[in-house]
């Protein structure tokens, strides 16, 4: 089984969230990792630029080498306690 590289139309997640389209990705032997243009999913932005990059099984998606976040997790919601009043004598 070979190794996946970056094609055009998979999907990339930006460590902060953000995901983009890959448009085209280049050599990823260098020192800087993959070569590559993108845009936004929505068509307002574009980043190209060299990341490392992984590929993220569960996501479905590339993230730059080290963000070990497999998908968006659900945030733990705080429980207050029930409020206790004092009872006057």
């Amino acid at each position: 089984m070979g190794s996946r590289t970056p094609q055009p139309g998979d999907l990339l997640i930006l460590t902060d969230g953000r995901s983009f389209v890959l448009d085209e990705a280049g050599d990823g032997a260098g020192v800087r990792g993959w070569w590559f243009k993108s845009h936004a999913p929505d068509n307002d932005r574009t980043l190209q630029g060299n990341l490392k990059l992984e590929w993220d099984a569960r996501a479905q998606a590339w993230r730059p080498v080290g963000d070990k976040r497999a998908a968006p997790q659900p945030r733990a919601a705080r429980v207050n306690p029930p409020h206790r009043q004092k009872q006057l004598d």
